[in-house]
Order: C-alpha cells, then structure tokens, then sequence
C-alpha cells in the first residue's frame, strides 16, 4: 500500500485487486482519503481467463497498465514432511503462477506501447529457505527469477 501510495502521489491512478469486496473497498477508500485517483477490481489472480477479462476492463475504463506490482501470495507454515502436495500446490499457485498469469497479458500491452515495469514482491525467502516454509521459500525463489 505504501508503495502504491508513493506512485499515486507521484501522479500514477492506482488500480487495486482483491478477492474479498471488503478488503478491496477499504483499500480504494484508504487510497481516496490520501486524495488519489484509486479503482478497484475483484478477480482472483490466479484465474486466466478472469485476469485477461480484467486487464481489458482496467485499460478500457482506467487506462493503460504502465506500473505492475505483482504483491499477491499466501504461506502455509508447516514443515515439509508434514505438508500435503494440495497446500505446497496452493501456495506454489498463488506466489508463483498467478504473477506469471497476470504479467504475462500486461507486458503485452507495455510492449505494444514500448515501456513499462513489473515489479514482483519477493521475500528473505527467496534467498533463505526454511524447513517450515518450504513451498514460500520455492515460490518467492521462483519468483524472484521471473
């Protein structure tokens, strides 16, 4: 939030995803009390079909994405003899595939236009994996080499 808010004062509309209406409606009026130009959108990130669908609707009612901040992940601390392959998937899917998903069908539009940034939020993970966070620590390791 706070980097968004940084871009916004610099002059940038602030386009905001969630997939709760509730965390996506507190986020939007945070960014409005602070004075800036701020939309939101409720789509899961992980879903392709439902981020392409979005990303046509942002640049059509927002305007072109010029600024991608890939900052959605979940982690599931459990030990790595402990963890189901479902959870390890789960967390792989969210950290890892969905800013695949989404910066996939953004830099097309950035290359059309000739410019742009994807910024991905990584984590000391990507660096240092712990037995207790093993599918966090592949994913942001993944992640960092996107």
């Amino acid at each position: 939030m706070a980097m968004a808010k940084g871009l916004g004062q610099a002059g940038a509309k602030i386009v905001v995803n969630d997939l709760s209406q509730e965390a996506l409606d507190k986020a939007v009026a945070e960014y409005k009390s602070c004075g800036l130009e701020a939309y939101g959108y409720l789509f899961n990130v992980c879903d392709e079909q439902a981020v392409i669908a979005n990303i046509t609707k942002i640049e059509a009612e927002v305007g072109p994405i010029d600024i991608l901040i890939n900052n959605a992940g979940i982690i599931k601390r459990t030990p790595i003899v402990d963890m189901s392959v479902e959870d390890f998937t789960a967390v792989i899917t969210v950290d890892l595939i969905s800013p695949f998903i989404v910066s996939k069908n953004v830099v097309k539009g950035m290359i059309q236009r000739g410019g742009g940034k994807i910024i991905n939020i990584c984590s000391m993970m990507s660096e240092l994996g712990r037995d207790s966070v093993s599918a966090y620590a592949a994913a942001k390791g993944g992640l960092k080499m996107l």
